[in-house]
């Protein structure tokens, strides 16, 4: 939402433990997959406070990266996430877009728990209504701390690469996830990050809710590390090669976490963080359908994303107790795969490269 826009089709996702690159062509129609790849910027989590060894840590990352799948980037399309990023939706007196960027700023004051003079604003008209025969708007308002921004740019420059467009991890996903969805289709995405979930309810392809749980894909690592006495390495590999929910009807005699066995140990501890996860998103569903009448449609499904969405039966658990379709996304459904690509690859790991795909998508419009 950030920059200058121009058709710039990588997409490049820099999160809180790795990044992702992909690289699309367009012919006529037809959207190609040219490039993809992933590296970890650390082996464990970095604390918060280790902002200047993170900052470096991925500027060798993006290096590596780009010259080891051979992308000679100079511009990118790129997108930042956390608590340093307020998304908030308006109802306004109806007024044109140049009116309202005259009345914006003092309107985020009221809804921007930021000093307003060091944040960057972005809005943009989602819909109009009428109520009480008055025309009435819809704004979807981000706002970012000036910091986050500047520090995420000074990386891309490190890295020798600029961006032309700054988005948010959640907006990226959304073009991704909703590409060629129906119009009338109310949809929740449900991206599990490193750290945090971030829970976005689109409806008639407008993002209409947002929210972030401190609920992430450490969390079911870390589960695992403590369950198995291992490391957090350990946990990682387990949960991307071992990590399933098992069913009751699966699980072996003995009581996990007491003597049971390994995979009733990964399930318990997979199954436990999945109940958090569980309980955020029926309060934020929950909260959703208390907001405008405008907002109170059904939602159809969730979509999930995120590494940790191909954790096995994740779906089936949270669908169980959500009483709706859970499904797991596919940012690549509608793109061709050339067959150079590791189709087995691409299909294991795409929930996770929903924001690159996002970004490097609309980077072809």
């Amino acid at each position: 939402m950030f920059g200058r826009h121009g058709k710039v089709p990588i997409g490049l996702d820099i999160s809180n433990d790795s990044v992702k690159v992909v690289k699309l062509r367009k012919q006529d129609s037809k959207i190609t997959l040219d490039a993809i790849g992933m590296t970890k910027i650390s082996p464990e989590p970095l604390d918060e406070d280790t902002l200047g060894a993170k900052q470096e840590l991925a500027v060798k990352a993006i290096r590596n990266l780009l010259a080891t799948h051979k992308i000679d980037a100079k511009k990118v399309r790129s997108s930042v996430s956390g608590n340093s990023i307020v998304v908030r939706y308006l109802k306004l007196p109806f007024m044109g877009e140049t009116e309202l960027k005259d009345v914006i700023k003092f309107e985020a004051e009221e809804h921007i728990p930021f000093d307003i003079e060091h944040v960057i604003i972005d809005f943009q008209i989602i819909k109009e209504t009428v109520e009480k025969n008055e025309r009435m708007i819809l704004v979807l308002l981000v706002a970012s701390k000036e910091e986050l921004i500047y520090d995420h740019m000074e990386v891309l420059r490190r890295a020798g690469v600029e961006t032309t467009h700054i988005n948010v991890d959640t907006f990226a996903t959304e073009d991704a996830l909703t590409y060629g969805i129906g119009e009338e289709d109310v949809i929740a995405l449900v991206d599990i990050g490193a750290r945090m979930t971030n829970i976005n309810v689109v409806e008639n392809k407008i993002s209409c809710f947002n929210r972030d749980v401190l609920v992430g894909g450490n969390d079911f690592t870390e589960a695992i590390r403590r369950e198995l006495g291992v490391s957090f390495q350990e946990a990682e590999k387990i949960k991307e090669e071992e990590g399933v929910i098992l069913l009751p009807e699966e699980m072996r005699v003995g009581a996990p976490g007491v003597g049971g066995d390994r995979a009733g140990q990964i399930s318990y501890a997979i199954e436990s963080v999945g109940t958090r996860l569980l309980d955020e998103l029926e309060r934020s569903f929950a909260y959703y359908y208390t907001q405008l009448p405008v907002y109170r449609k059904n939602i159809d499904r969730v979509i999930l994303s995120g590494g940790s969405a191909k954790l096995a039966n994740l779906d089936n658990f949270l669908a169980n107790g959500l009483g709706m379709t859970v499904v797991e996304g596919d940012p690549f459904a509608k793109i061709t795969i050339p067959a150079k690509f590791d189709q087995e690859y691409i299909k294991k790991v795409a929930p996770a490269f929903s924001v690159a795909v996002g970004l490097a998508l609309k980077g072809l419009m």
